[in-house]
């Protein structure tokens, strides 16, 4: 069954087809505006591994696109909830330059697996129209090495705000495959795109995890 092109967006900036003169087509749902073709091209022309072009690219959060296709309607209709395997509280949070990330949870499902956290962090300044979301790289005691999914997704909590001087964040990034069963340690690192501008620069977290 056809997708409705009519509805498309940009997987990059989110743009609606009315909004941009040309929109290529990927597989599935995914779809790229001409600008952001330009904005591509720029970012591969540059010769410096972490431009403003590229961490801006990178920082922006995930984009819904396109319609669903019937078939993925009905299944929205009845949808289907997964309940984790296995479900290892973490607690562990560290602190730098006013900022606080939490590693809540993990959360091992069938085929992949999860980490819930939480950001505290200063309010951002007046024109943010986005929340930059954190990239996460995890790597085994086996060698075994994991990017997160786009960042997951990030969720504004005013509700657990201690203070207007705070913002938190409740956030989630999903990872494939499952660790091997000879898995026993887990660091992670995070970091946010946009703390590169910072002055000083933030530097990433580091969490050691034992399963």
């Amino acid at each position: 069954m056809s997708t409705d092109r009519t509805q498309a967006r940009c997987s990059f900036c989110g743009r609606h087809t009315s909004e941009v003169r040309r929109m290529v087509a990927g597989p599935g749902a995914a779809y790229i505006c001409d600008e952001c073709i330009h904005l591509c091209t720029d970012i591969l022309n540059d010769p410096t591994p972490f431009s403003t072009k590229a961490l801006e690219l990178a920082s922006r959060p995930p984009i819904v696109v396109a319609a669903p296709r019937p078939a993925d309607e009905a299944q929205a209709a009845h949808p289907t909830i997964e309940t984790p395997q296995r479900t290892l509280l973490l607690e562990q949070e560290q602190k730098q330059q006013g900022m606080t990330l939490i590693l809540h949870r993990l959360q091992l499902y069938q085929t992949y697996f999860e980490l819930h956290f939480l950001w505290i962090r200063p309010p951002f300044s007046a024109g943010f129209s986005f929340v930059p979301r954190i990239i996460f790289f995890l790597r085994d005691n086996t060698g075994a090495q994991w990017h997160g999914d786009r960042g997951g997704m990030i969720l504004a909590r005013p509700d657990l705000a201690s203070s207007p001087s705070n913002a938190v964040y409740q956030g989630s990034a999903r990872f494939r495959p499952l660790p091997s069963q000879n898995t026993s340690t887990l660091t992670i690192r995070a970091a946010e795109p946009l703390g590169q501008f910072e002055d000083p620069p933030t530097r990433p977290w580091h969490f050691e995890i034992t399963l």
